[in-house]
């Protein structure tokens, strides 16, 4: 059973896992408890979040285990601004100067609103401009269209877990579509954090407006931004050279009818 999240100060070799392959050019380099995708773009490396800064020396190994070099990551874009997604990209940024994205509606989490970046509820230190805390190059609004090498990515509102929350749909070169929903988590909609930030019902209203938009993208491969979200592994576990279970074209659309129950399920049994 993996330690709880603020375990990871004390003994973050606990979460270690060995990188792999999903498709084509997609690769998981995350960890037991938290993701990070890399894509190789043929114009250099992608990477999608960064996971705990207590576990960037695994982010690291996992990325040249695959026989990636490090200081080939050009990008590094991230789902929202949570700790447990960017807490190794200023070392990233420090070390080989990797172009930072981030969505628009979260700058402030790095900044004047660290409180709602999730450190203290993992009892992680963060104290802009030390710490945790780098520049974003680039804040990313829903509709922007980017392109990385040969990967092209758009951005969806997918507003909720946090104001800026984004999905991602990336077209791959070999023509399948890889996305990920960037917070599916409803621990920032429970009644107790929602009282504690004064957030009234905006940030659950978003949750399942945005759930509705999203519902109908076309997906072939979802990313989890957790890999207990989509059973990153257990996929991986039935992977054999015939059969991909990470190409799941129904499952999007199954991921978002899940959450939608789950939500109203949760909002009735804690009101506000």
């Amino acid at each position: 059973m993996l330690p709880a999240p603020n375990y990871v100060s004390r003994a973050p070799w606990e979460y270690d896992i060995a990188p792999f392959k999903l498709v084509d050019n997609v690769y998981y380099v995350g960890n037991k408890s938290v993701s990070a995708h890399l894509f190789d773009t043929g114009e250099g490396l992608l990477l999608l979040d960064t996971t705990y800064s207590q576990t960037a020396y695994l982010l690291f190994e996992s990325i040249r285990e695959l026989g990636f070099d490090p200081r080939e990551i050009r990008w590094i874009v991230h789902s929202h601004a949570h700790i447990d997604h960017f807490g190794a990209t200023r070392y990233l940024v420090e070390k080989y100067g990797c172009k930072t994205y981030m969505p628009a509606a979260d700058l402030e989490f790095l900044t004047t609103k660290a409180e709602l970046n999730w450190c203290g509820d993992l009892d992680i230190p963060y104290e802009p401009p030390y710490d945790t805390y780098f520049d974003v190059d680039v804040a990313i609004n829903p509709g922007d269209v980017l392109t990385f090498g040969n990967v092209k990515m758009t951005a969806y509102c997918a507003a909720g877990h946090t104001p800026g929350t984004m999905a991602y749909v990336f077209e791959l070169p070999g023509g399948l579509k890889a996305a990920m929903h960037g917070g599916i988590g409803m621990n920032t909609l429970t009644s107790e954090y929602t009282k504690k930030h004064n957030l009234g019902n905006v940030w659950r209203k978003a949750f399942i407006d945005s759930l509705n938009r999203l519902y109908g993208l076309e997906v072939d491969v979802v990313l989890g931004n957790h890999p207990a979200q989509n059973d990153t592994f257990g996929k991986l576990e039935r992977q054999t050279e015939t059969e991909n279970p990470f190409i799941d074209p129904s499952e999007w659309n199954r991921m978002i009818d899940f959450l939608r129950n789950k939500y109203h399920q949760r909002m009735l049994s804690d009101p506000l």
